[in-house]
């Protein structure tokens, strides 16, 4: 028998071409820091930097299909490492995740501004036709710019320079608002120092203690300080403001608050006992406050008002305190009846005081507080 004579042969393939890459998918990899607000632009805790390779293959021999072969690395290794200066560390796992399929990388760490963070990658691909290792490396450094531009102002909206606080508008407990701020952005609370502080007529002297102003209720700290209207007679109010970070960039706003009666007018009118006929004895009148709005109501709470009463000739005689009257007389036939009131602006709530200046308080230290008539009454 005769055998047939064989001989092996072999198939040899091309090298492939490669072509690979990262591409961004998010986020970005450069970052600044304002240091006026404290705050990473972008912030990467809420915009991830993310970044993908992909590796495509030119195969003229058709037996890798154009699409992407990231999911075929092997050897895969991101290696994220932190430097300060001369000292380098690996940066935590917290602060990134890799996709085991695509290998993609999710950064979710802010570089701080004089820090580097070195992204590397490391992986191989395997040619099965050749048995053959194709070994691809990616590294890039990252770094955080300062942003050192500044145009620092104060937005006091549209508070006043003067604000005028009508006793017949209740404004109760109210906020002044102001904020700091950078260019258009709002400098942060943590970055920034307000200071309010109030005028001192006696002293001549702005002052930051407000520990017995009664008008007084919170935020001499803050940017909104909270006052009281029934206590603000005549206050000039202070804020001085300045970001930690540029402290020299000091921003103020002045605001005067006064109570403000407007204008108005008084009258009184009578009730009964205009014309007096002979068993007339008793006369009523009422006394009147107007304004823009119309009648104001409860005239004793806005202003000391005193009734006054006479017949004839006579001299006009106080007879109430209050914006009504009832008189009784028994010579009301003597002449005319004649009324007048005399209104006087009240005070805001002012602290009793005794003559020499010493505050009136109670048992436990508590001042006592009451309006008063804003001026005398002139001597005829």
């Amino acid at each position: 028998m005769t055998k047939i004579r064989q001989h092996q042969g072999h198939i040899l393939h091309a090298t492939l071409e490669t072509i690979f890459q990262m591409v961004e998918l998010g986020g970005s990899y450069v970052q600044k820091y304002d240091a006026m607000t404290r705050t990473f632009e972008p912030d990467r805790t809420l915009t991830p930097f993310v970044i993908r390779p992909q590796l495509f293959i030119i195969d003229k021999e058709g037996y890798y299909s154009a699409v992407d072969y990231a999911y075929k690395l092997i050897n895969v290794a991101w290696t994220l490492t932190l430097k300060n200066g001369s000292s380098q560390t690996a940066l935590s796992n917290t602060h990134y995740t890799i996709d085991a399929v695509s290998k993609q990388l999710t950064l979710r760490y802010n570089v701080q501004v004089g820090m580097v963070l070195s992204l590397s990658f490391s992986a191989d691909f395997l040619d099965d036709r050749r048995n053959e290792v194709h070994h691809f490396s990616w590294n890039r450094d990252i770094t955080c710019l300062p942003q050192t531009a500044a145009n620092i102002s104060l937005d006091h909206g549209q508070w006043p320079s003067k604000l005028r606080l009508s006793p017949f508008k209740h404004w109760g407990e109210f906020q002044i608002p102001v904020q700091l701020k950078n260019g258009n952005k709002d400098v942060s609370d943590a970055s920034a120092n307000y200071e309010w502080q109030w005028w001192n007529k006696e002293t001549k002297s702005w002052e930051s203690d407000m520990s017995e102003c009664a008008w007084y209720v919170s935020g001499a700290k803050t940017k909104a300080i909270t006052v009281s209207q029934d206590f603000i007679q005549n206050v000039l109010l202070r804020v001085r403001c300045f970001p930690l970070s540029s402290q020299e960039d000091v921003q103020t706003f002045v605001i005067r608050l006064r109570r403000w009666y407007g204008q108005y007018e008084e009258d009184v009118e009578f009730l009964t006992g205009k014309y007096v006929f002979n068993d007339t004895n008793l006369v009523a009148i009422e006394g009147k406050v107007t304004n823009r709005q119309g009648n104001i109501s409860n005239i004793p709470a806005y202003f000391d008002c005193q009734l006054f009463f006479a017949v004839g000739d006579e001299k006009l005689e106080r007879v109430a305190i209050g914006s009504e009257a009832i008189i009784k007389r028994t010579d009301l036939q003597k002449g005319r009846p004649r009324a007048g009131i005399l209104v006087r602006e009240l005070t805001a709530f002012m602290p009793l005081a005794t003559p020499n200046g010493e505050i009136l308080v109670d048992g436990e230290g508590n001042a006592f507080f009451a309006q008063f008539p804003s001026t005398e009454i002139e001597e005829e």
